[in-house]
């Protein structure tokens, strides 16, 4: 047996029935659930008391019912298994009237992880659009522009004309869409009103933090560089992709400054650039949030404001390394 102790009376069920309706449940939706494994279940039968309670649904998808016996009922919907418990009770009633409910789901989860308030693993209780599943999460939080919605080749395909074959470790399939963020945040249209899947995995994607390295003062060509593939950049060759020095430039007193990911100067330096590209002196590596100012030789002043407008003004992208 797998009952639960507690016994569920017809007050129960409408009140469940009545909540689930407030919550923009329709009771047609919720017929159309499919039961699976370690769902917990509220059946009623008329003048069947031994029958009306709450029975959860084994491991092996069964229910173990007095005079009905074992049943299979996962995979089946709600209407599903109440035509199959009726036709059971049959050989024990004249015509018996079977209510079933899902009560609790335990076998329904979705997967919502990257860019969102509450990141986690969520229970499906009706039918839910990929715009649900990330307002269930608690919306959108520094979210990039796209949401990743993979899907395990058992649970059928995304029928979207952009979802592509992914092939997973160990020689598993799936299927992958991305779309972008607006387009399901607003609500409507394909993206947003995708219908989500059990052990669906939705990802919502992370502002991407650009690792730069910036140039500006008396160069021919300010701008800033990301660093893709390589740590760091030699100060010499920021200078080269700069276009070199122009002719008001003071090398002798160029200043290298440190800001953080929160827009913070956190260290200052003076170098001899000048030395440092005639090999008199050793080159310097830059690490992601230096500037480089070379300042001219009326314009010293400008050095102490330069460093942060050199990463808030949208600089020239110089290159990628």
């Amino acid at each position: 047996m797998f009952g639960v102790r507690k016994p569920a009376t017809l007050l129960c069920v409408l009140v469940s029935l009545t909540l689930r309706i407030s919550m923009g449940q329709a009771p047609s939706t919720i017929r159309e659930v499919t039961i699976e494994a370690d769902d917990t279940l509220v059946v009623q039968v008329l003048n069947g008391e031994e029958l009306s309670k709450e029975w959860r649904v084994a491991s092996s998808g069964e229910l173990n019912l007095p005079m009905v016996g074992r049943v299979k009922v996962s995979g089946l919907t709600v209407s599903e298994c109440e035509k199959l418990l009726t036709e059971r009770l049959r050989r024990y009633q004249h015509d018996p009237q079977v209510t079933v409910y899902v009560h609790e789901f335990r076998s329904h989860p979705v997967s919502v992880v990257g860019a969102v308030e509450k990141p986690g693993v969520y229970q499906l209780t009706r039918h839910t659009t990929l715009f649900d599943a990330v307002v269930m999460a608690g919306g959108p939080k520094e979210a990039g522009p796209t949401v990743t919605l993979t899907r395990a080749e058992r649970s059928g395909p995304i029928p979207h004309n952009r979802a592509r074959a992914k092939l997973e470790e160990g020689g598993k399939s799936s299927m992958q869409l991305v779309v972008d963020l607006k387009d399901v945040m607003s609500g409507r249209g394909a993206e947003a009103e995708l219908e989500v899947h059990s052990d669906d995995v939705i990802s919502v994607a992370t502002v991407k933090q650009l690792k730069l390295v910036h140039m500006s003062g008396e160069v021919n060509r300010p701008g800033s560089v990301e660093l893709v593939q390589a740590p760091t950049m030699s100060l010499v060759k920021l200078v080269a992709l700069a276009g070199g020095l122009t002719r008001s430039a003071s090398p002798g007193k160029t200043m290298i400054v440190h800001i953080n990911d929160d827009g913070v100067q956190t260290s200052a330096a003076f170098v001899d650039l000048r030395k440092v590209m005639r090999g008199k002196v050793r080159d310097l590596e830059l690490m992601p949030g230096d500037v480089v100012i070379v300042p001219s030789n009326t314009l010293m002043a400008y050095m102490q404001t330069a460093s942060m407008s050199a990463v808030t003004t949208g600089m020239l992208l110089l290159g990628r390394f």
